[in-house]
C-alpha cells in the first residue's frame, strides 16, 4: 500500500472483541467501512460490520473472503494465526505484518528477541520437561505457558523446588520460567508506527490483580530518565519489526531501571484512557497508520485513570456511574453477551486537568 486509503475504503478486522469494536468506532467516525471475521456472531464488533464473516480464525477460505472484500486488513488480538496472516499479506494488505505477531505468540522467543536488541529482561529458562525444573535457582519463579496465555491464564508461581515437583504441566506444551521480579511499578509504552515515523503516548502506569489489568494511570508517575529509557527500548523493538500500526510494550520498573515484560502488536488495554485523555486515541492512530497516513503525534489533554470492569462487577459499576459527575467519569460497556466472572466487559475512565483534581475524583469513585 503506497497511497493513503481514503473513505469509504473497507477495513477488515480479524477478531470482533472490544479492541476491534473500538477500532471500528474510530474508523466509522472517519468514514471507513468495516468488515469483521469472528466465530461469534454476537461479538462486540458484529453490529458495526458492513460484512460479518462467521468463521474460525484459521479458516483459510474465510480469511481469503475477508482479504478480498477489504482494502486493508488488521488484527485485534495476538492469538490470530500468524502463518495464515503472513500468507495473506500480499502487497502489504496486512500492514502490521506477521513477525511481531509470531514473536508475541511465544513468550520464550519474545524474550530472546528483546535480549537480541540488548533490552534487559528478567532471568528466564525454557521448560520442556519436568526435569528442566532442576536447573532453577534463586526462587521464586513464575511459570508461564509459552503460547496462548493471557490475563494470568496458564501462569503459576513456584517458591521452591518442591513447588516445581508438585506442578503438573501439560507437556509437550512449552513453558518458560521467569524469575519473580519485585518491581516498584508496571508501565506500558504505546507507540504508533507510521510509514514515515513513530509516535509515542506518554507511558501508562498499570496495576494488575490476579494477572488481569485492573487500572491504568496516564501519564505514569515515573522519572524523565526512566521515561526516556522506555521510549528508547520501545523504539528499538518497533524499528526492528518493520511494523505499521499501534503497538504496546510492557516493562517492570525496578530500583535498577526497567525490564522488558512483553509486547502486544495491537492497541492495548492500558491505553483506553487515550479516548478521553488525548488529542487522538490509540484507535485513531491505529486506523490512521494502517490506512497510510503520515505520522501523527498525539498530545495529552487530560490526566486519566482507566478502570477495567469485570463481569462480576458490572452492575455495581453501573450504579456508581449514575451518581458521578459526567464531566469526570466516562463509561464504556462493550455489549458482550455474557458478563462472566473475570471477563472484561467494559471500562470506566476518570479524567481531570490536575493531579489533585484527579485524586479527588478517584476518592469519590472509591467511596460511592
Amino acid at each position: 500500500m503506497n497511497q493513503r486509503l481514503t473513505p469509504p475504503a473497507h477495513i477488515g478486522i480479524i477478531g470482533g472483541g472490544q479492541l476491534g469494536q473500538m477500532m471500528a468506532l474510530s474508523a466509522i467516525q472517519q468514514g471507513y467501512k468495516i468488515n469483521v471475521l469472528d466465530p461469534d456472531p454476537s461479538c462486540p464488533c458484529a453490529q458495526l460490520a458492513e460484512t460479518f464473516i462467521k468463521a474460525d480464525f484459521n479458516d483459510v477460505l474465510a480469511l481469503e473472503h475477508l482479504a478480498e472484500c477489504s482494502d486493508v486488513v488488521t488484527y485485534e488480538f495476538e492469538n490470530a494465526d500468524s502463518v495464515l496472516i503472513d500468507g495473506f499479506n500480499l502487497n502489504g494488505k496486512v500492514p502490521q505484518g506477521a513477525l511481531a505477531l509470531t514473536l508475541s505468540q511465544h513468550r520464550l522467543r519474545e524474550k530472546e528477541f528483546a535480549q537480541s536488541l540488548k533490552i534487559p529482561c528478567p532471568n528466564y529458562s525454557s521448560i520442556h520437561k519436568q526435569e528442566d525444573f532442576h536447573q532453577l535457582h534463586d526462587f521464586p519463579y513464575v511459570i508461564k505457558r509459552c503460547r496462548y496465555g493471557y490475563d494470568g491464564k496458564g501462569q503459576f508461581t513456584v517458591k521452591n523446588q518442591n513447588d516445581c515437583d508438585q506442578l503438573k504441566l501439560n507437556f509437550p506444551d512449552e513453558y518458560i520460567a521467569e524469575q519473580f521480579i519485585y518491581f516498584e511499578k508496571e508501565i506500558s509504552v504505546v507507540c504508533a508506527c507510521f510509514k514515515d515515523g513513530i509516535s509515542f503516548f506518554e507511558p501508562f502506569e498499570n496495576v494488575h490483580v490476579n494477572g488481569i489489568l485492573s487500572s491504568s494511570r496516564h501519564p505514569a508517575q515515573i522519572s524523565e530518565q526512566l521515561k526516556k529509557l522506555a521510549y528508547e527500548y520501545t523504539l528499538r523493538i518497533a524499528q526492528s519489526l518493520n511494523y505499521i500500526g499501534v503497538m504496546a510494550v510492557e516493562y517492570f520498573v525496578t530500583k535498577d531501571g526497567i525490564l522488558f515484560n512483553e509486547m502486544a502488536p495491537r492497541p492495548h488495554n492500558s491505553a483506553h484512557g487515550t479516548i478521553e485523555g488525548c488529542t487522538f486515541s490509540q484507535f485513531d492512530l491505529h486506523i490512521a497508520a494502517i490506512t497510510g497516513s503520515h505520522q501523527i503525534q498525539p498530545k495529552t489533554t487530560s490526566l486519566t485513570l482507566m478502570l477495567n470492569i469485570l463481569g462480576q462487577d458490572l452492575q455495581s459499576v453501573l450504579q456508581k456511574f449514575t451518581v458521578m459527575d459526567p464531566n469526570h467519569v466516562h463509561l464504556h460497556v462493550y455489549g458482550k453477551k455474557e458478563a462472566r466472572t473475570n471477563r472484561k466487559v467494559g471500562h470506566i475512565t476518570l479524567c481531570a486537568a490536575q493531579n489533585a483534581e484527579l485524586q479527588k475524583v478517584i476518592e469519590d469513585w472509591s467511596i460511592v
